[in-house]
């Protein structure tokens, strides 16, 4: 564009990175053919730029236009043919979009390209290498029957994923599930995204395994895709979740020509199975009692025991789909183990729940059936969280907990209560008339114990006497300072 034609308004943030950038002028470099194509480079620039308002980096010239004659004309082997992709004064390098997109768009006109199969072939390669942060040349008008491309913005294509993408390409499957990662991010499911991280992905063949229905479209040649998660995450995967993914995810396969995947299933990865000698068949005919107890398969535990661990540990976590995090151990929090005995354990189990951008919990007190773990490989179901446990009783009250906390509200704030766990006894009132109210029959035991449990500190009964009486003594004070008579 000359200076009579501007460039558009430019981005506020650039979306083409410099990896592209370096990327695209490597490719120019070893293609072969001048980026200036048949015209010469004056002839190429001046259409972009006002060659005349450059400066000279010259000392004894003036303009760009002056540099490019001495150094391309006069003396060619002065600069390198791509000498321009390093110029500062003309932006391809770190400038906005806008600059690169008009010179690649300059590159592939019928003026400098007229062959249409070399210029449509470059344009190609070039959208190849702008898909990734959002932009694409196309051609909507025609020169002389020769195609005039345009630079557009369009959706990102993700991160580059060369073909073909086979069924154990591990490294492939990695960079596919951190391309559905990206387009999460970009269309706001944050919640899918989030959980995505820690996920593995596999390609699993049908085989007429696992889809055995007739007519349902399913052959032994077509494939799921399988998301390997911690188990303690598989609640977290509702169907909307499920859905966000698997729509994002179909459409980078597709792209990468696995059409043939028709499905996703998640499931939980349980960890490291023990290890198993090989004549654990004769031993554990007759198994010894002890080592029967004493024999545990590792699960991630999402316990947090209150007796012995640091509460400071724990931080809030996650967006749509909220949680408490262990950061000394690194794992997500479920219940809090309130007591463990040998055969049964009490813990508390809560669950935040995102309203409005605020945080409800909800609590289920249950009992932990630690007898029955020994006895039996038989799971109950916790009501609400999905979560196989053991249980020996189970109070829900998700339903009603509005009264439930309003029940432990008013306890708390109660005055007159002793032995409150924490030490702690609170008065809750709307207004200072009601304080007074409430305070006006209590002996002065009971206000110093309030001001006491309203400002803290070890005040005494002589920090309440000199509180108090600070009013009367600044008014003598005032009084000494002002009035002569009263001095006197």
């Amino acid at each position: 564009m000359t200076q009579s034609e501007p460039f558009p308004a430019p981005r506020s943030k650039p979306r083409i990175t410099s990896v592209t950038r370096r990327g695209i002028f490597d490719y120019l470099h070893g293609e072969g053919g001048p980026w200036w194509g048949r015209l010469d480079e004056i002839d190429f620039l001046e259409s972009l730029y006002d060659l005349d308002s450059l400066v000279s980096t010259d000392s004894r010239f003036t303009t760009a236009r002056d540099d490019i004659v001495q150094h391309r004309v006069n003396n060619p082997l002065d600069w390198l043919d791509d000498w321009i992709f390093e110029d500062p004064r003309f932006q391809l390098l770190d400038g906005p979009d806008e600059v690169l997109l008009a010179f690649l768009a300059r590159l592939v006109h019928p003026e400098a390209q007229p062959d249409v199969d070399h210029s449509s072939q470059r344009a190609e390669r070039l959208n190849h290498l702008l898909g990734p942060d959002g932009w694409a040349l196309r051609a909507f008008e025609f020169l002389s029957g020769r195609p005039v491309y345009t630079p557009v913005p369009t959706q990102a294509t993700g991160p580059l994923v060369s073909l073909p993408l086979d069924d154990d390409d591990t490294g492939k499957l990695d960079l596919v599930l951190g391309q559905t990662y990206s387009l999460l991010d970009r269309d706001g499911e944050e919640a899918a995204r989030d959980l995505l991280r820690p996920a593995v992905l596999t390609l699993r063949r049908d085989g007429g395994f696992y889809h055995p229905m007739p007519g349902d479209g399913w052959t032994a040649d077509t494939y799921e895709a399988v998301l390997m998660v911690d188990s303690v995450l598989l609640p977290a995967f509702a169907k909307p979740v499920t859905d966000a993914i698997w729509q994002r995810l179909q459409a980078v396969l597709t792209r990468l020509r696995r059409a043939d995947v028709q499905s996703l299933v998640v499931e939980g990865d349980i960890g490291p199975l023990p290890a198993i000698p090989q004549d654990w068949s004769s031993r554990t005919a007759q198994p010894d009692p002890q080592v029967v107890r004493g024999f545990r398969i590792s699960f991630p535990s999402t316990e947090f025991d209150v007796t012995r661990q640091d509460f400071a540990d724990l931080e809030v976590r996650g967006d749509g789909f909220s949680y408490f995090y262990d950061t000394h151990t690194g794992r997500m929090v479920t219940d809090f183990l309130l007591d463990d005995r040998p055969l049964v354990a009490t813990l508390c189990n809560v669950t935040l729940i995102n309203k409005d951008g605020v945080l409800s919990p909800r609590i289920k007190l249950w009992k932990k059936d630690k007898a029955k773990a020994a006895r039996a490989a038989v799971m109950e179901v916790i009501p609400g969280t999905e979560t196989a446990q053991i249980v020996k009783a189970l109070v829900d009250a998700s339903d009603v907990h509005e009264n439930f906390w309003k029940v432990i509200c008013f306890v708390q704030n109660c005055v007159g209560l002793e032995n409150i766990p924490g030490g702690r006894r609170r008065l809750a009132v709307g207004d200072e008339a009601e304080l007074a109210r409430l305070l006006a029959d209590q002996d002065r035991r009971t206000l110093l114990e309030a001001v006491r449990t309203a400002i803290g500190g070890t005040l005494t009964d002589e920090d309440i006497r000199r509180i108090s009486n600070r009013k009367s003594q600044l008014q003598r004070f005032k009084n000494l300072l002002a009035d002569p008579e009263f001095f006197e």
